[in-house]
């Protein structure tokens, strides 16, 4: 055996027994970082609420018509439901039942307070001009007109065969029997409905926009028979200001009937 190969294998030992204390230490270390509870950084998320997805006005509006019944739907009404000033609007016009029925459409320019209505049959239209005080009325083209004061008996919407446009004040002036929030269709309409009946027992029912605070449909029954109906066919909301109003409220002969003052009426 040669003396000098000892130092070697020494040296060889050595360096073998550190690399297993290294090996080992590191194991260690890995199995105590692996205990250890892993930190992350958690971003705070915003709380989420079922009334931060539908805007508050909208949720009112939503909750207060789905809530209407004969008993608020007058309040909710005056509440909640403003009309323009400035409006077309064309309305289809049913009268009397069975064989005896007649059918006209109405046409109106409202520039509030100033109103024109044309109400046209088979057989002729009718005109009407209006600024709340006084009438004047003539058929077809011709030039000749008469001239209607107006007052609490007689106003402008009987002359056109249409319900009154304050019709909140004639559905107060009877007992309410139904009324609650309906959505039509064809087109799609959020109405109020409202139900009631004269001291003859007659029933008039009232279909109001929700969007406009204009009638959309109203009828008449007799002992269960309609007698009279509207539905609307047409509505533009306009400017006060807008064109479609020019030439709008002259007499057949051009005269101007109204003054300056009526013409740019204050809301």
């Amino acid at each position: 055996m040669n003396p000098k190969r000892f130092p070697l294998r020494r040296g060889w030992v050595a360096a073998i027994a550190a690399l297993v204390i290294v090996a080992v230490m590191v194991v260690v270390f890995a199995l105590s970082e692996s205990r250890k509870p892993q930190e992350s950084i958690v971003l705070p998320q915003e709380p989420v609420s079922d009334s931060q997805s539908i805007p508050e006005q909208e949720q009112e509006e939503e909750i207060g018509f789905a809530q209407i019944t004969k008993d608020n739907v007058l309040s909710v009404l005056q509440k909640t439901v403003s009309k323009p000033m400035a409006y077309h609007q064309s309305y289809s016009v049913t009268v009397g039942a069975d064989e005896s029925q007649a059918q006209r459409s109405v046409e109106l320019w409202v520039n509030w307070p100033l109103i024109r209505g044309e109400v046209s049959d088979d057989a002729r239209t009718k005109t009407v001009l209006s600024d709340g005080e006084t009438a004047y009325l003539w058929y077809n083209s011709d030039l000749n007109y008469i001239t209607i004061p107006l007052d609490s008996a007689m106003d402008i919407w009987d002359l056109l065969g249409l319900p009154s446009y304050d019709y909140l004040e004639t559905m107060s002036a009877y007992p309410i029997t139904d009324g609650g929030y309906l959505v039509l269709e064809d087109p799609k309409v959020q109405s109020a409905y409202v139900c009631c009946q004269d001291e003859l027992g007659n029933t008039w029912r009232y279909w109001v926009n929700l969007d406009n605070g204009l009638l959309y449909m109203a009828d008449v029954l007799e002992h269960s028979t309609q007698v009279y109906a509207i539905r609307q066919t047409y509505l533009e909301l306009l400017a006060q200001e807008d064109e479609t109003f020019s030439g709008r409220f002259l007499l057949p002969d051009g005269t101007q009937p109204f003054s300056e003052e009526t013409q740019t009426p204050q809301p």
